[in-house]
């Protein structure tokens, strides 16, 4: 991790203090970061958003990342077809804070996997 101005060839920089890291590698291993939630976006899938927070001193800031930018992580089954708002959808994904994995075989389900292996990897 480096702070510096110039993020043309960064995988993410801070908006507030301008940290960079310079891979994805880097970021989920970074302990200042915390994985605090995930936005939805039922009609482009790949536009959800994944938010984290740089927790230190200086900083603080939460900044977002689209689910796309992450998309490498998943390996599992895609479902096609969107349950939400069926019977089956437990709508996980109306709130931002709720992380559980969802048992409907939804297309939205591999961006919930995502955030399972962030945390895995955020955590650790």
């Amino acid at each position: 991790m480096r702070t510096t101005f110039d993020s043309d060839t960064s995988f993410k920089t801070c908006p507030m203090c301008n940290t960079e890291w310079q891979s994805m590698e880097e970021f989920l291993a970074d302990p200042t970061l915390s994985f605090n939630g995930y936005q939805a976006n039922l009609g482009l899938l790949d536009e959800g958003i994944f938010f984290f927070t740089h927790d230190t001193k200086a900083c603080g800031s939460t900044m977002g990342s689209k689910v796309r930018t992450f998309v490498s992580l998943f390996s599992g089954k895609k479902y096609s077809g969107s349950k939400a708002l069926s019977k089956k959808c437990p709508r996980y994904c109306f709130d931002q804070s709720n992380l559980e994995r969802c048992d409907a075989q939804c297309e939205n389900a591999f961006a919930r996997e995502i955030s399972h292996i962030i945390q895995d990897r955020i955590a650790s």
